[in-house]
């Protein structure tokens, strides 16, 4: 057996990892807020980067605020990683196993006196949620080469900061450096749904990432006293807007399964308990592996708009779509997961992911893959996420072998 496929994980280091890295951004309503560029996201980085140099990393921030540790060397590194920011109020796993799990791997390797033949690098991404500037996968774009100086000055923050600026005045004291060329990427990620759960399933190596497409519906009415307007002759653009959430959830149900559909944020002026609405937003998601389907789909949620509009004598119009087109993942590296999972003798899937990751950005340049471990009752983004301290261990673990199978089998091509 080689050194590299007798390296083991330790279940206690990493498991106290993630603890430690859980204190930092609690909020006092319960989960974490821990946003990029804050200094709670500082902090977070202070802490990884000291756990990189321990696993025989280099520590680096490139130009986007994105943390890597890369073994000393030349060539092209095989990478894994997630992000450290969070959603507001939410998980302690999400992004936090991905980042603390590679790094573990690292570690592993070097008390194995393992040698792979590529370099092996931990990337913890600065902002993948999109809380802060409305752009999910931020950085990984970056790490890509897709946001230039330019692009990052157009990107605001809602203070009316630019990225460029909230980045160069960001105080972390950790060196800059340009990244290295990847031979591949792999993440490990909570699941963040319950299908892995439900169906007893230890593991799932994922084989695609959906396309998301958002946009804003605006319904306009008349503003008027909400005593002395009869019913009958108000034009309330929340009648409109609640209407369209409706028709969202009903066009997602009709795809039986092959799509989903949300509306989380919903603005209404002015605002007052008193007052009719006379504008009300709605922000419509889409999610889908058929890129036929989700055309479909957004036609539907247009042309519904205009309809409930009429109904309502309102106005209606749509932002042009942001869309994300759905990725499927490198199969090389998809059987790299799934024969490690195996070996393990762990029961094993492959599926599709319904929610957007580092990955997918990576996937068009870059030979990426995506392991999911179950989520306890299938609950993320909010203060209940969990995962089964056996199942983080293990798909840590899953994780460390594929690294080591993908390296030789790169090898060999």
């Amino acid at each position: 057996m080689t050194a590299a496929a007798a390296a083991r994980v330790s279940a206690d280091r990493l498991l106290e990892r993630l603890d430690a890295l859980a204190a930092i951004g609690r909020d006092p309503r319960g989960g974490l807020s821990r946003f990029a560029y804050t200094p709670e996201h500082a902090e977070a980085c202070t802490l990884v980067a000291r756990w990189m140099e321990t696993a025989g990393l280099t520590p680096f921030l490139d130009h986007a605020g994105n943390l890597l540790g890369v073994q000393p060397g030349a060539g092209p590194v095989l990478a894994a990683g997630s992000h450290l920011d969070t959603v507001p109020m939410g998980g302690r796993l999400d992004g936090a196993l991905g980042v603390v799990g590679a790094i573990e791997c690292a570690q592993a390797l070097r008390d194995a006196g393992a040698v792979l033949r590529h370099r092996f690098a931990a990337i913890a991404f600065a902002d993948e949620e999109g809380h802060t500037f409305g752009v999910g996968c931020l950085t990984s774009r970056a790490l890509i080469g897709e946001l230039t100086p330019d692009r990052m000055q157009a990107i605001r923050h809602r203070d009316g900061r630019s990225l460029l600026d909230c980045v160069g005045t960001w105080c972390c004291d950790i060196p800059r450096g340009d990244p290295p060329a990847l031979a591949a990427y792999l993440e490990l990620h909570i699941e963040q749904g319950p299908r892995l759960e439900a169906e007893g399933v230890d593991i799932a190596a994922a084989t695609g990432i959906a396309g998301i497409s958002r946009t804003t519906v605006t319904f306009i009415g008349q503003a008027n006293h909400g005593g002395t307007t009869p019913m009958t002759m108000r034009r309330d653009a929340l009648w409109g807007a609640s209407s369209l959430v409706l028709e969202v959830r009903r066009l997602a149900l009709e795809s039986r399964g092959e799509a989903v559909g949300t509306v989380g944020r919903l603005d209404v002026e002015p605002g007052g308990a008193n007052v009719i609405p006379g504008l009300a937003r709605v922000r419509v998601e889409l999610r889908s592996g058929d890129e036929r389907r989700l055309a479909m789909l957004r036609q539907a949620v247009e042309a519904a708009a205009e309809r409930i509009a009429r109904e309502h004598d309102l106005q209606a119009a749509a932002d042009p779509w942001d869309h994300m087109p759905a990725q499927p993942l490198d199969p090389h590296v998809t059987a790299a997961l799934h024969d490690a999972a195996t070996a393990r003798g762990l029961r094993v899937i492959r599926m599709p992911s319904w929610a957007g990751h580092d990955a997918k950005i990576l996937a068009p340049r870059v030979p990426a893959g995506l392991l999911f471990v179950p989520s306890r009752r299938g609950i993320s983004h909010a203060p209940d996420e969990d995962t089964a301290p056996a199942d983080l261990v293990g798909g840590t673990q899953v994780l460390l072998d594929a690294v080591c199978l993908l390296d030789e089998r790169l090898a060999h091509t």
